[in-house]
């Protein structure tokens, strides 16, 4: 996991609002948060609404579980400790249950690649080409 990964989480979850933001709004997430230059042509926005149906619940799903594992203490109840898995001590259900997030986060965060790269460039527009051929 890198510093880049988190980024496309948050993109995940900010590239849809953005759309209402216009284009200025658009280009600089994606710019910001994924490196992705800007382009011209006109954005696929139906088919980014597609993909974001699919990547807003892998972000959010990392922002829950880093959220829990970070506050797992306030929720430790003693009394089901025995029942938990890592249990009875509070280390050791924090510990097995932080391992299994860490798990899901690597493969929630693996899965967001492609689509926060599809998903910029469906937003960034098409490539506008040129009627010349180049030549030599």
């Amino acid at each position: 996991m890198k510093i880049s990964d988190w980024k496309r989480a948050v993109y995940a979850l900010l590239a849809l609002p953005a759309c209402f933001g216009g284009r200025r709004a658009r280009q600089l997430l994606a710019s910001r948060l994924l490196n992705v230059p800007p382009r011209e042509g006109t954005p696929r926005y139906l088919a980014a609404a597609g993909v974001s149906v699919v990547a807003i619940p892998f972000s959010l799903l990392i922002g829950f579980l880093v959220w829990r594992i970070a506050t797992y203490g306030l929720f430790w109840d003693p009394s089901t400790a025995d029942e938990s898995w890592g249990g009875p001590s509070l280390a050791g259900a924090w510990l097995v249950h932080f391992w299994c997030a860490l798990g899901m986060v690597v493969v929630a965060m693996w899965v967001l690649r492609p689509l926060t790269d599809l998903q910029a460039r469906l937003l960034s527009g098409r490539v506008v080409t040129g009627t010349t051929v180049p030549t030599t």
